[in-house]
């Protein structure tokens, strides 16, 4: 058992020796890993990772990975507040009252390892064999109470008063999850508080099967207190009071019946506490698998798959009874009650529609039947359970939508080609919902969590019916005059006034059909998703629903035409052209940004026109895209800040291009750009403006006749951009260029896929991350060079050089990698036309040829002159026949600034030339003090390379 003394490193260790990965966590109270998990989730992690993550005083917590690479671990967490109210007691109770396998796996669960959380709550362990180990799952939660709000969900209720504030009170961690143990503690957790063992440990974890795994999460449930929607099917909505004060046959046997006769062959009673009692199948095999009476309502709630109930639905008595004798024909059951007696006014003898009960299961004992009157007095008056007006006869879901063809109308619906209609209360007339079918077509959930829902329509406009869909979030769906405002532009066939009916109707549709409308997950932008996976094009099977409608034209260009083969068959043809193979080597790098955990970036190709600068852009971009001018892919420089924004977002670890430089409207779009490029997001913008903040992630390439770096006047940003002149093709290259860019149009969208699938299953290996940097770095220290501005890209080189390299070795690109020395002659060579710090330098140079009256020197002070009128610029200083310049720093500083310079992005250049004086003595060591007019101060110190003076200016 752990205690106080117990290290990081031991509880390691003992974790890992009983089989189970072990990950470390940030001690900043966000229960967070400190490093990229996804791997751990395949594989365990080894010793000396262990070694790495917890020796030394690293402020650090300890948590397991459950699931199969932990064999098979799933954790039962009992919340503080669920303790604290008896919860445990209660399900412990229940489990007692399950049969001996339940109760004997519950008392072993309970008496082997057991974890007290710096809440109160408490963790307990299983290993499921026999089955997989479920996902994480929220298995009991309540509404939680006002006290408990924290300050965001105050907010959110201030913002959404109809929201729910859920309280978990038992949930699992499961497959793909993970959770904090014993002995972490400090900062770890927000309360401060530790983790603490209270009873075995890894070696004491009890082994059940799947099935009695599921038994005991199914007992869990029962704990859950959340208020459920009800469904027609299941539990039918009183129908209005009839004029004469008669009951119907529905209401009569809601009022009459007992659970025990209805479930009678199905269930049977085992436990029973206070209002509530709990049920088991028939044959007493499995535990408990039911409720009734969780509420005043007096519902049925199925926790078990394998019957006729869906799981975790409320049934009324009278729902039960037709999903048991009459396959949930409410009609049939409604008639069959009336012959058997129930209700006021009983139907006319008729032959009774045979039952539909499984085998061996007795249908419900009635009272004996009374005389009966005639069957058209009973038609007369249809009550809800008399009638099916939600049948799905005339309308074929399956055809219109593709729906599955069992596929259901809800009760109290129909669906015709003219739209939906509602039956009314009185059940006399229908009235319409929407002009024209409306459905519920799939769900999805992004990677977020966030839930979204595609809705379909049949619209005539143009004079033939056709389907129309949209994906909205289901937030939307639920508001129904947002709905129609957002999806009114689209044609959906509904009005305003009939946007509470629209709200129902949608989500009866869905609550009918929950287990039939496909449920998929949704990407809401192409590249790396949040949980690791990478969506390289909506045909990847992957739904892709852009965030504005600015993105869907581009996001549909990322697809896939002709073959891999023709495609390495055309970029065969580039071995001899350098540049068009670098952009190549760019739309390969932008996935390695994110493992790598570098910023993005610019390549820049710039030179004279007709020299194939554009030619080259296509070829970069079919690794990913169509590259043609009639798909989107493709961007120009002339367009808004806005529309560019939008544009880097819609990718996350895939390149983007835009062409055409000189055809930008406006300078400083390009500035703006290039200067927050590298910080992966666009610009902020006061009040939460529209794009506001947008996230990027991927290698810019630009091109045109003028270099980009020429647009901006951001000494930072020379250091993250690449930029080449040479002619892609050079001279007589057009016949190469012609060909490549007929095969690329032919051929694109499959190299793109093919390397991300070899970069993730890199990334799974052990240590796969880690390899892929130290490689990297071993490339950047290939390419660093003698100058400041060298080394800053020596990390963009190395990513385009490692990915062709991969590209290469994999035969991905049909040609041997670049050499070194092509790469620093293209990139890392010292370029006088983005070298700010010299032409910075050249600024002040001139400044001080100007204002030479400015500078304070000896003579000066004994001929007794005055200061200058804005003050002296600096000092005059003579040793060993050396002339010196020394000036004022925040005076150079004002100089620089008004030429569009800044001396803190430059002055480490100057530095690193020899240009200025250091003394180690000071802090920072460039500034050194110098003595004038009475005064000290701390002056640049210009060495007669940086600024001369006089005749050693011209000598030097």
């Amino acid at each position: 058992m752990t205690d106080a003394s117990t290290t990081l490193r031991d509880a390691a260790r003992e974790l890992h020796d009983a089989g189970l990965c072990v990950l470390p966590i940030k001690a900043d109270g966000t229960k967070k890993p400190v490093v990229s998990w996804m791997q751990y989730k395949i594989a365990r992690s080894t010793p000396e990772e262990h070694d790495a993550w917890f020796t030394g005083d690293k402020p650090r917590g300890l948590a397991v990975v459950y699931g199969a690479v932990s064999g098979g671990i799933e954790l039962i967490e009992f919340e503080g507040v669920a303790i604290r109210e008896g919860l445990l007691d209660d399900v412990t109770e229940i489990m007692e009252a399950s049969g001996a396998r339940v109760s004997e796996a519950w008392a072993a669960i309970l008496n082997g390892w057991v974890t007290e959380s710096p809440s109160g709550g408490r963790h307990y362990r299983v290993r499921v064999e026999g089955g997989p180990v479920a996902g994480n799952t929220k298995l009991a939660s309540r509404l939680a109470r006002k006290d408990e709000y924290t300050d965001e969900q105050k907010q959110r209720l201030r913002e959404k008063p109809n929201s729910r504030i859920v309280q978990v009170l038992i949930e699992t961690r499961g497959e793909g999850g993970y959770g904090l143990v014993e002995p972490s503690s400090g900062a770890v957790h927000a309360s401060g508080r530790p983790y603490v063992r209270l009873a075995g440990g890894p070696d004491n974890i009890p082994v059940l099967d799947a099935e009695t795994a599921a038994a005991i999460r199914d007992v869990c449930r029962m704990a859950d207190q959340l208020p459920q929607p009800e469904a027609a099917k299941t539990a039918p909505r009183p129908s209005p009071p009839r004029p004469d004060g008669t009951l119907r046959p529905g209401d009569d046997f809601e009022a009459r019946a007992t659970w025990g006769e209805i479930l009678r062959g199905v269930f049977r009673q085992m436990h029973s506490r206070g209002s509530e009692t709990y049920w088991g199948w028939a044959d007493g095999v499995g535990g408990v698998k039911a409720t009734t009476g969780k509420d005043e309502h007096d519902r049925l709630f199925v926790f078990a798959t394998g019957s006729e109930f869906e799981s975790e639905v409320p049934y009324s008595k009278f729902g039960a009874y037709a999903v048991l004798q009459h396959g949930g024909d409410h009609k049939a059951a409604a008639r069959e009650l009336a012959r058997q007696g129930y209700g006021s006014r009983p139907l006319a003898s008729v032959a009774p529609r045979p039952a539909v009960a499984a085998a061996g299961r007795a249908p419900a004992a009635p009272p004996a039947a009374p005389d009966t009157v005639g069957h058209d007095q009973a038609d007369a008056e249809p009550a809800q359970q008399d009638a099916t007006p939600g049948s799905p006869e005339g309308f074929d879901y399956a055809d219109t939508f593709g729906l599955p063809s069992t596929v259901r109308t809800p009760y109290d619906y129909r669906v015709t080609g003219r739209g939906v209609e509602v039956l009314s209360q009185s059940g006399e007339s229908w009235t319409r919902v929407t002009f024209a079918p409306l459905v519920v077509t799939a769900t999805f959930e992004d990677p977020e969590g966030d839930q979204y829902v595609e809705l379909s329509w049949v619209d005539r406009s143009l004079g033939r019916p056709r389907r129309i869909s949209r994906i909205v979030s289901r937030e939307t769906t639920k508001r129904g005059r947002k709905l129609i405002e957002t999806l009114g532009s689209a044609g959906l066939p509904a009005v305003e006034g009939d946007a509470r009916a629209v709200e129902r109707w949608l989500a009866e549709f869905e609550a009918t059909n929950v287990n039939l409308i496909p449920s998929e997950q949704l990407a809401r932008w192409l590249g790396w998703q949040d949980d690791g996976t990478f969506v390289s094009s909506p045909e990847d099977g992957i739904k892709v629903d852009t965030a504005f409608e600015e993105q869907r034209g581009p996001a549909r260009a990322h697809a896939r035409k002709g073959s891999l083969e023709d495609w390495k068959a055309t970029v065969a043809h580039l071995a001899g052209y350098p540049v068009p193979r670098v952009a190549v080597a760019a739309a390969l790098a932008a996935p390695l940004l994110k493992p790598l955990g570098l910023n993005s970036f610019t390549l820049d190709i710039s030179s004279r026109s007709t020299k194939g600068k554009t030619t080259a852009l296509q070829v970069a971009l079919s690794v990913w895209a169509d590259p043609s001018e009639h798909a989107s892919a493709m961007s120009n420089w002339r367009t808004t800040l806005y529309a560019i924004e939008k544009r880097l977002n819609l990718v996350r670890g895939i390149l983007t291009v835009f062409d055409e430089t000189m055809a930008v409207t406006d300078d400083s779009l390009i500035d703006e750009v290039l200067y927050q490029l590298p910080m992966n997001h666009g610009k902020a913008r006061s009040g939460g403006a529209f794009g506001n903040m947008l996230p990027w992630e991927t290698i810019l390439l630009s091109s045109g006749e003028r270099p980009a770096l020429s647009f901006t006047t951001s000494q930072g940003a020379a250091a993250r951009i690449l930029g080449t002149t040479i002619a892609p093709f050079g001279e007589g290259g057009g016949p190469v260029a012609a060909a490549a860019r007929e095969g690329v149009l032919a051929n694109h969208g499959h190299a793109g896929p093919e390397f991300i699938r070899y970069i993730l299953s890199g990334l799974a290996q052990p240590n796969g991350r880690e390899l892929l940097k130290e490689k990297h770095r071993a490339l950047v220290d290939e390419f660093r060079g003698g100058g400041d501005m060298t080394n800053r890209r020596a990390p963009m080189v190395a990513v385009l050089a490692y990915a062709e390299a991969l590209a290469c070795h994999i035969g991905l690109l049909p040609y041997e990698p670049l050499s070194h020395d092509v790469w620093r002659s293209l990139f890392t060579a010292h370029n006088p036309t983005d070298n700010r710090p010299e032409m910075a330098l050249d600024v002040l140079r001139e400044y001080v040829a100007g204002h030479a009256h400015e500078l304070y020197s000896p003579s000066r002070y004994a001929m007794s002159e005055r200061p200058p009128y804005s003050g002296w610029l600096g000092v005059l200083s003579v040793k060993d026949q050396v002339t010196e310049v020394a000036l004022l720093p925040e005076r150079v500083r004002k100089v620089l600034a008004e030429a569009g310079y800044s001396m803190d992005a430059v002055v480490g250049s100057w530095v690193d030339a020899g240009y200025l004086k250091t003394l180690k003595s000071q802090r920072p060591a460039h500034l050194v003090p110098r003595r004038f007019d009475g005064a000290r101060a701390k002056c640049l110190a210009f060495t007669p390379e940086g600024v001369g003076f006089g005749e050693q200016d011209e000598a030097a």
